[in-house]
């Protein structure tokens, strides 16, 4: 009976110990397990770390490999027009470099200023814009333009109020710096400032559909108002705009540059200007593709000296001490999503000259324009654009008064189409003709000059 009750204790007892063993054995397996797993976790993490790094060191490659991402006409689009909470497209990841050639044939059979006395010329130009740009994150846009050309089309044959070739840019093949400067975005980019050499005409009397020489119209009258006396080419300014997100359809900015781009005594005399934006599509809520619609009202002062115009026989005015000043109004409508029109209206001082140039230069009082464009999508052509312009612009009767004898102070008038045939995504055609009555003033009942230019010509457009 004793010997039966120890034997039944020690079996119990060496599978007590047997028990044990298993568990501390499956605890270890346990950990082993748990340990392993948490290795290859761990590695895991790193390779997701790792994949992270590579996709940066790539794309920052990509960028520093791809130079274009966007085309010449994208990035003025940009520059002319800032939606509210907008901003800018350009890759943040590295610099951009954006370039394009302008190449335009232009002739008249009518040169009124033909300096060797040709009646019929037949003239080349061409000019480059190459945009260098780098974003940084959403706060910040630094910018370069060059702009190097030659030629001036039929621009020199021609005496005009308004000439026949905007992307006149003859500086004998140099590539000047025609912009530079930088950009920041504040309060979710609702206020801008932008500071540097800049070109004022991209920040008031902008169009949508009328501010582009290399895409769109080629005429000056259509680029942008001849009734505004801007400062001497592009020069030191600053911008600010403020596009509030709680009133969506207004942009409100101001603007103030170097009128005479001398870089010295830059507060003296300054080119300023105001302008308030309305956006129609976002005021009443419409489809932008369909209605995108901006109605611009500015006002400007040029602070150089100014001497005024005085009647024929009358004595001059020692007086230069005088600002000019001046308002207009500028919009484009799509009113489908194919066609869209435009119009532009300007007024300056009739009486005021720049003190320091011939008092015999064309003085604009005012000067109005309009016109359509037509994409080709109903010829199944969407990248194709027609379009046509027309507009006037009248001297003052102080002009007419002072006793200019080369004019006979008519509204001059401009009249152009073209037809933009995209051949392929980097390269289109355009055939352009602008005709012009009562040129510089002048028509059959004065001093009986021929009172019609025709001016024919092709332009170039090569994105690369």
């Amino acid at each position: 009976m004793v010997r039966g009750i120890f034997r039944m204790l020690t079996v119990l007892m060496v599978s007590a110990v047997c028990f044990q063993s298993i568990a501390l054995a499956s605890e270890a397996q346990l950990m082993a397990e748990i340990n392993a797993l948490k290795s290859k976790v761990t590695e895991i993490d790193q390779l997701k770390l790792r994949i992270v790094e590579l996709e940066k060191k790539l794309e920052m490659q990509s960028c520093s490999i791809t130079t274009q991402n966007t085309t010449v006409a994208e990035i003025k689009e940009q520059l002319i027009q800032y939606k509210p909470g907008g901003g800018i497209t350009v890759p943040s990841c590295g610099i951009e470099i954006t370039a394009g050639a302008t190449f335009l044939l232009q002739g008249t059979p009518n040169a009124n200023n033909a300096g060797d006395s040709e009646a019929s010329r037949l003239d080349a130009a061409w000019s480059a814009d190459i945009f260098i740009q780098k974003r940084f994150d959403d706060w910040g846009w630094a910018f370069m333009h060059l702009e190097p050309g030659q030629g001036n089309g039929a621009e020199n044959e021609l005496s005009l109020y308004s000439n026949v070739n905007r992307d006149q840019n003859d500086t004998g093949a140099n590539v000047p710096v025609t912009e530079l400067w930088y950009e920041h975005y504040l309060f979710d980019k609702q206020l801008v400032i932008t500071a540097g050499k800049m070109d004022p005409a991209n920040y008031i009397d902008q169009n949508q559909f009328a501010h582009d020489e290399t895409t769109q119209f080629i005429g000056r009258i259509f680029r942008q108002n001849p009734a505004i006396e801007w400062p001497d080419d592009n020069s030191l300014g600053g911008r600010i705009l403020f596009a509030p997100k709680t009133l969506n359809s207004v942009v409100l900015e101001g603007i103030y540059f170097d009128a005479d781009n001398s870089w010295e005594q830059v507060f003296d005399k300054p080119f300023v200007g105001a302008q308030f934006t309305l956006k129609t599509d976002e005021l009443f809520g419409l489809n932008g593709e369909e209605w995108d619609g901006n109605y611009r009202l500015y006002w400007w002062m040029n602070c150089l000296d100014h001497s005024k115009l005085v009647a024929s026989g009358e004595p001059a005015t020692d007086n230069t001490k005088n600002y000019n000043t001046g308002f207009g109004f500028s919009c484009d409508q799509l009113i489908t999503e194919t066609v869209g029109i435009f119009a532009r209206f300007g007024w300056q001082k009739p009486e005021y000259l720049l003190a320091s140039i011939n008092p015999n230069a064309a003085q604009c009082e005012t000067s109005w324009s309009g016109g359509m464009q037509m994409t080709g999508k109903y010829w199944k052509r969407p990248d194709d654009v027609a379009a046509f312009g027309i507009g006037q612009v009248f001297p003052s009767k102080q002009y007419k008064d002072a006793g200019v004898t080369d004019t006979g102070g008519a509204a001059e008038g401009h009249l152009e189409l073209y037809y933009k045939c995209q051949l392929f995504k980097w390269l289109a055609i355009t055939p352009d003709f602008q005709w012009i009555w009562n040129p510089h003033g002048v028509n059959h009942g004065y001093l009986g000059d021929p009172d019609t230019i025709f001016v024919y010509g092709v332009r170039g457009q090569l994105d690369f």
